[in-house]
């Protein structure tokens, strides 16, 4: 399964937001081009613990079946599910701002994977809560591909 902890796969994600475009047609859901920029770049700085998150509380999906059925099996859904406002913290700024703010946070999240001599845990996801390292490397990457592919990337 793909990971942000692969370089393989870093280096794909990379490659995609830098083919995006400000105007680029999403295929589903409301956000824009530059909405879900900031977006995803705040998926990856909740858990490095760069912005707050609050907790949801418990809840079913912090069961690790059902959670790991959500989070690695079941296909995700297509504009159905509002996004939390904790990972709609930022707002566009400029393009070649926002986008590099994005790239700087995904390579601060992938080396948190790639130095093995960093034993620091990721903060706990808001639903999902406590999660290894690893299941966020591979949440994160499921999520960049899900809104990449929204826009056609």
């Amino acid at each position: 399964m793909p990971s942000l902890f692969e370089p393989n796969d870093v280096r794909s994600i990379h490659q995609r937001v830098d083919r995006l475009a400000s105007n680029s047609a999403r295929q589903w859901g409301k956000m824009t081009a530059p909405e879900m920029l900031c977006h995803i770049t705040d998926g990856l700085r909740i858990p490095l613990g760069e912005i707050p998150a609050s907790s949801k509380g418990w809840n079913p999906f912090r069961l690790k079946p059902l959670r790991w059925l959500l989070v690695f099996v079941l296909p995700w859904p297509k504009g159905k599910v509002p996004t939390t406002p904790d990972f709609q913290q930022a707002k566009p700024a400029s393009w070649d701002s926002d986008r590099a703010a994005f790239h700087a946070a995904l390579d601060r999240f992938a080396a948190r994977g790639a130095n093995a001599s960093n034993a620091e845990r990721f903060r706990a996801h808001p639903t999902f809560g406590d999660l290894s390292n690893e299941e966020w490397a591979r949440l994160g990457y499921r999520h960049l591909d899900h809104h990449l592919t929204q826009f056609g990337v």
